[in-house]
């Protein structure tokens, strides 16, 4: 990999040239509908599910995005929350109740962080489940899930514009395929010419960020804008995604996710959220759970002026369904998210760990003077 002249680390992916022709078995196999989205698909399987199978009400867990949230609620599906975020045991029984026919249940592999679910802990009393899949979609959990349907945003871990998809493993009916929505062209189209333009600023062609900012933030408006219409995927990205070599950017981001934890062991005022003891789980980024928000609001603010973009999954103050913890809420607020992708190098991962080490102990420095 070569080093970039314009280094950073962080925000949304340039574009990558790739050698390697390795490709990996999915999932979804043959078998799946592709959208603009992942909330495109998210909206199609439930949409789906209302006409076809009756469904009337959503049980999400109470730590979720609220983008995604108020995507949801555009389908006219009721939605009820019940106890489930990051580092919580899988145990459906004890966090719903008042099951009624016509719920349906959304369950989600935070951060790529947990195993496949025993099914003799889900009891989930005749609910069919959706898997939210997006932070690893190729985990023993989407290989090995009991759910009837699942849905991931590919475009939150493969260097693509844009594209969502939904498959059932026991093999149900489907929702029908979407026609690609003349917004959603244009936001793929906008997204594409982003991350080109990012790939010659990180190689030292020009340094003028606002060249690509422009359309990358215009590209997620416009996939973001509320509408009635599902939207397909792009021509483009469908033909490109059996090129990646899913195996060897998934040992990269296993790799990077273990030398962030290594980098800030010992560090009293911070946690890294782990894999389960044994599991073959791969992070899908370095999340970092800080002593007070506003610790995490000082280092997060110095690492954007050093390069370092982190993402904040998710920011919970204005939730959109009643019944959201105060302690997730709280968890929101000193949450951060370190990009552990295949963009980076154990030299990149120390980098920002020595950052966050440094910025940890100013804010202390601060804070007592």
């Amino acid at each position: 990999m070569n080093r970039l002249a314009n280094w950073e680390q962080g925000s949304e992916f340039h574009w990558l040239f790739w050698k390697e022709s390795e490709c990996m078995p999915s999932p979804w196999g043959q078998r799946f509908v592709p959208y603009g989205s992942g909330r495109d698909a998210l909206r199609a399987i439930l949409l789906h599910g209302m006409k076809s199978r009756g469904w009337k009400r959503l049980w999400i867990p109470s730590y979720y995005c609220q983008d995604v949230v108020s995507s949801i609620l555009s389908t006219g599906i009721e939605v009820k929350a019940y106890f489930d975020g990051p580092g919580i045991e899988i145990c459906y029984l004890k966090n719903i109740n008042e099951i009624v026919r016509g719920d349906v249940l959304l369950r989600v592999n935070f951060f790529g962080l947990r195993d496949c679910p025993s099914k003799e802990r889900i009891g989930i009393n005749g609910m069919e489940i959706i898997d939210d899949h997006t932070h690893d979609p190729w985990s023993d959990w989407a290989w090995g899930t009991d759910a009837d349907w699942c849905i991931a945003s590919l475009r939150k871990v493969l260097p693509v514009p844009d594209g969502g998809i939904v498959w059932s493993p026991p093999g149900y009916d489907l929702p029908v395929a979407a026609n690609l929505s003349h917004r959603h062209y244009v936001a793929s189209l906008e997204k594409y010419s982003s991350m080109f333009i990012k790939a010659m600023y990180l190689d030292g062609r020009f340094s003028n960020k606002d060249v690509f900012r422009r359309l990358s933030i215009s590209s997620e408006q416009n996939i973001s804008i509320r509408s009635d219409d599902v939207s397909g995927i792009s021509e483009w990205t469908l033909n490109i995604l059996e090129s990646f070599p899913i195996k060897k950017w998934r040992e990269r981001r296993n790799l990077n996710h273990k030398i962030l934890l290594s980098s800030l062991d010992n560090v009293n005022w911070l946690t890294v959220l782990k894999t389960v003891e044994g599991s073959n789980c791969c992070p899908f980024s370095g999340i970092i759970v800080f002593d007070s928000s506003a610790r995490r609001t000082y280092i997060n603010d110095k690492l954007i002026e050093n390069n370092v973009y982190p993402a904040i999954l998710w920011r919970l103050n204005n939730t959109l369904i009643q019944n959201i913890p105060e302690e997730h809420k709280d968890l929101s607020r000193r949450i951060l998210s370190i990009h552990c992708d295949m963009r980076y190098e154990e030299r990149d991962m120390k980098k920002v760990a020595r950052m966050i080490r440094k910025f940890g102990k100013e804010f202390e420095y601060i804070r007592h003077h």
